[in-house]
Parts: C-alpha cells; structure tokens; sequence
C-alpha cells in the first residue's frame, strides 16, 4: 500500500511539472490543468487513508499508461495485490496538451469531459478481490507506449475472454502465447454420406472394369448401358462378385454389338432406308429373371455356373466387339471368377468389327482352346495368342499383319490355323514347322510372299492350302516327301518353279493333291503312282513336259480306281495323257 500512494503521488508531482512545463501555451489549458493536479491530489490522499492490510491475490495491476513519455521507474519490490476499488483508469482520463514543437506528438485536446469521480470507497474491503472487468491487467513495468495522433478516447476491453489472463508484474509485455485471446476452431469438414449397409452394383462392379470405373462416367457408352441392365435383375443386391461381373461381362457384349453401327455399316449403302438391324435370336438376354447359364442363346456354363462357351456365330452382330470378354476368362489380368471361357465363336458375323485392336486375345486365359472370328470384319495385328489355344480361325476378315513367330512361338497345343481371306503382305513364319500339334494350316489368299521352306521340320501336318498367293515361289521341296501323315496338299495359283519332286511319292497317306496353275517344269514323277489313297491329283495350268506315267494311269482304271480326278495340260503339245479325267483348268474346274 505504501508503494501504491508512493507511486500515485509520483505520478501526481510528475503531472503537475509537466502542467507547469505547458503554462506558457495559453491560460485555459493551465487552468485545467490546474483543476486537474487538484483532483489527483485529493485521490492520493484519499488513497493513503486506506487499510493497509488488503486482501491479496493477484498481481499489482493498476493499468497505468501515462500519456507523455516520462518513464515509470519498475518496482523494487515484490508484486503487491491490487487495491479493491475498481480500477481508475486516469491514464485514458487525462488528456494532455503538447507543445506543436515537441517531439512527442499529443492530441490537442478535443472537448473532454470532466474528469470522473473517484468511486467511493468501500467502508469494508470485500471478502475477495474485484478482478477488473474491462481493460485487461497491463504489468506496471511495461514501456509507455507513444500516444497517438488521434484523441485518446476509453476502448472497451475485448470481451473474449471473459476471464483474461493474469500478466505479472514483471512479465515481458509481449501477449501471453499458452492461451489463445480468441482460439480458432478447427476446420470442419464438410458432412459426408455415409457409405451404404449394402454396397451399390456400380461401387461393387468398378474394382473389375477395364478403366477403374471412368466407362460409367458416359451415359451412352456400352458400359454404362451393361451396368443397367445388371442392376434391372431381380435379387442382384444378393449376387456374388463372380455372378455379377458374369452378367456385367455378357451385357457388355450385348449392348456393344446389337443394332449398334462401325465404320464398316456407315459406308454399306444396304443399310440406307432400313431399320438398323437386332440380333437374330437374343432368347434370354432380354429378361431380367433368367440367370445366363439357364437359358441365355448361345451360353453354355460349366458345373460350377461359369460361362464358358460363347457361341453366337451367324447372328447379324454389329457394332465393335468389347475387351470386356476378358472379365470371362478363367485366369489372367481381368480374370474375375465368372467364368471358364473355352470358346469364342461368333462365326458369319460379317458386319462385327473390333476397333482394329486384337490385342485382348492374349488374355482370355490358359483354359481357351477355341477362337473363331471366320468371316467377320475384324482387323489388325494377330497378337500374341492365348497359351493353350487349339483352334485359332480368322479367315476372310480383314487382317494385315502380325503373322509373326511371335504370335504362335512355344503354343505347342495349336492343331488348326485358318488365315485365309486376309492382307498380311509377309512371308509364313518358320514357326509353323515346329509346332508338334499342328495338323491343319491355311494361308490361301493371304497375300504371302517368299517359298515353302517353313514346312520344314513340320511332323504332324495333315492338310496344308496355300492356294492364290502369286508371291509365293520357290520350288517344292525334297523335304516335303518327309511329311508323312500329309493327306491333303494344295499350292495353286502361285509361283512355284522348277520339278515335281520324286519324294512326293513318299507321301503314303496323301488323299488330294492340287498344283495347278503355277510355273512348273519338266516330267510328272512315276513315283506319284504309289499313292494309293490318292482320289485327285490336278497338276493342269504348268510348263511340264512328257507322258503321264502309267503306274498313275493304272489307278484309274478298273478294278482299283481310286484315282478318281486327274488333271493335266493333255492337249499340250508338249504333255501328253491319255487317261486324265479333265484336260485344262476349265475343264477341270467345270467338273468339280
């Protein structure tokens, strides 16, 4: 209490020499301040009449921030508790007048009022201490701030927090930084859905798509309309993933290739002025209360429900065949357990095209054995085939390349290759020769070039065509004679050069042999006469010379004949043959 009224009286004897230190800048601002000292004065001595012996409980913390910038001597002694008035807070109070020319530069004072009352005292001191309410407790010894341009009006304290924090006496000044003056909430996101008890068919059926679920982003696309179709099945919230990728896998072939137009239909003028046309039978596919493997036209499913035949050949499939068969294999990248995929054929579908990407072949899975897309509109590359394939027909569609080793090296299961019909402009890859299996190839009309020398090292070859290829050359190979389950060989209408072979006569198993229409010279072999199941042997259209042998003649006589069709140039006038059954390549033909 003592260093209280100490300090007050300081502050009083400092006010009145800065009073003094004005007079000279006119009589009313004296006057007033005058009135002023008067007033502190009598609060100090009011103060020095107090208790001594006053509660205690929180830091000195009498706000004071005289307006000029005389320094505040700090305290020597430990912090003494706050006297229970409320505060008094003349620094605000008080405005003093400072000389234009001074370095610190005050307001001159607008119209103030009066200065405020002393609160009465209170005869008692209360039981606690009043913690002041407005302006928050500023430490005694903090630096005086400069005053500011503008009049010094009272600035009601922050209301948050109600209960500001108490700052010692000889705390720095700086803003308590352990408790936040205005804590900022956290930001909240914003409310999500929760998930459903019962995971959607899309939400279920996107992990198995080919784009991670960006084909449904597009209404129209063949997905979206599968996706549709899935979802219409009665019970399909109780399906199992395989069941349901299964009839997702199926609707996509559907709605991708039924009455749906390609680049193939737009430029048939056939399809000008006509409804575009369905599928011819699509038993089943239409429903939504028949699962696929009891009833669907042209699905077959194995004991455990999975699909693994498709046959949906000569029945007027349009539009682009999808990747999404993949979703049907039994293994591989896209595999999802709904199928046991051996069979793809869809057959006479003249008008289905395929986008000219093959590349899906690949992964249809070690269980596919059957591939037939004879007579479609498919193009592109032969791709990689599948391991273990069997039968791989592509014929009269509109492939271009990929009639490589690669394609068919080390698939030691093939047994039949068609490629007739195609555009391939290459040369037959030597890895024909070296499949074990291999028992019937065809190349006719393929646009090959090069000779025959890939059927070297061939084993099990039964019937090999290679029929139109007028690129095709070379010789016929001794080894050909080695082949000795060949039963049906033809090479017309090439370019083959030089003689028959006697090897051919090995040939023991062959039935039909056509080698009409090339360039080749020179005597037909007697040795061809030991084919005794030999019923067609045509050699019309060539450069020989000479006699048909006898031993060849006498198969076609009685009691044998088994010779049945022999045809030669016998009106050549250099070949002669009195026992062929057709004399040119029109006549033969005519008789066929």
């Amino acid at each position: 209490m003592k260093l209280l009224v100490s300090r007050a009286f300081s502050a009083v004897l400092m006010l009145g020499a800065t009073i003094a230190t004005m007079a000279k800048d006119g009589d009313n601002a004296v006057a007033r301040d005058k009135e002023d000292f008067a007033y502190w004065r009598g609060l100090v001595e009011e103060l020095s009449s107090l208790p001594v012996e006053v509660p205690v409980s929180a830091p000195t913390e009498l706000p004071v921030a005289p307006p000029t910038e005389l320094p505040v001597a700090s305290p020597t002694e430990s912090p003494v508790a706050p006297i229970t008035p409320p505060p008094v807070t003349f620094p605000i109070e008080v405005p003093v007048a400072v000389p234009i020319d001074s370095p610190v530069v005050a307001p001159v004072v607008a119209p103030f009022a009066p200065p405020v009352v002393a609160p009465v005292v209170p005869a008692e001191p209360p039981a606690a201490p009043i913690a002041p309410t407005n302006p928050p407790v500023i430490p005694t010894n903090a630096p005086v701030a400069a005053p500011t341009d503008a009049p010094i009006a009272p600035t009601p304290a922050p209301v948050v927090p109600t209960n500001p924090p108490v700052i010692l006496t000889n705390a720095p000044v700086a803003a308590p930084t352990d408790v936040p003056i205005a804590p900022t909430e956290s930001p909240v996101a914003a409310p999500t859905m929760a998930p459903p008890t019962v995971p959607t068919v899309q939400m279920r059926l996107t992990p198995f798509t080919l784009n991670n679920g960006e084909e449904f982003n597009d209404p129209n696309t063949y997905q979206s309309q599968a996706l549709l179709r899935t979802e219409a099945q009665e019970g399909v919230e109780s399906f199992t993933d395989e069941k349901l990728t299964q009839y997702y896998a199926l609707y996509c072939i559907y709605n991708a290739t039924n009455q749906v137009p390609n680049p193939i239909t737009d430029v048939d003028p056939r399809f000008e002025g006509i409804p575009f046309p369905r599928w011819l039978v699509e038993t089943g596919w239409d429903q939504t209360d028949l699962d696929p493997c009891d009833g669907w036209f042209g699905i077959t499913c194995d004991s455990q429900g999975r699909v693994s035949i498709i046959d949906l050949f000569q029945n007027f499939l349009t539009g682009t065949f999808p990747p999404e068969i993949t979703l049907l294999a039994l293994d591989g990248p896209f595999s999802t357990g709904g199928g046991n995929l051996y069979r793809l054929d869809v057959f006479g579908n003249e008008f289905l095209y395929n986008g000219n990407d093959n590349s899906w072949f690949t992964d249809l899975g070690t269980n596919m054995t059957t591939l037939l897309l004879e007579e479609t509109s498919f193009s592109g590359d032969i791709p990689r085939l599948p391991p273990n394939l069997v039968n791989f027909d592509i014929s009269f569609a509109f492939f271009t390349g990929g009639l490589t080793d690669a394609s068919f090296q080390g698939i030691n299961t093939l047994n039949y290759i068609d490629l007739d019909g195609n555009a391939f402009n290459s040369t037959v890859p030597s890895v024909f020769g070296t499949l074990p299996n291999l028992e019937f190839l065809y190349l006719s009309d393929s646009f090959i070039s090069g000779d025959l020398s890939y059927m070297q090292g061939m084993t099990a070859m039964r019937e090999h065509w290679i029929d139109t290829n007028p690129g095709l050359s070379g010789p016929l190979f001794d080894y050909i004679g080695d082949i000795s389950t060949l039963e049906s060989f033809s090479v017309t209408f090439s370019s083959l050069t030089g003689t028959i072979p006697s090897s051919l006569g090995l040939l023991t198993s062959m039935i039909q042999m056509w080698l009409y229409s090339n360039q080749l010279t020179g005597p037909v072999p007697p040795e061809l006469g030991n084919l005794q199941n030999m019923q067609i042997l045509q050699v019309e259209g060539n450069m020989l010379t000479g006699t048909m042998p006898a031993e060849i003649c006498a198969n076609t006589m009685f009691p044998t004949r088994f010779l049945l069709t022999l045809g030669a140039d016998c009106e050549d006038p250099a070949f002669t043959c009195t026992c062929c059954t057709c004399c040119s390549l029109e006549e033969c033909a005519a008789s066929e």
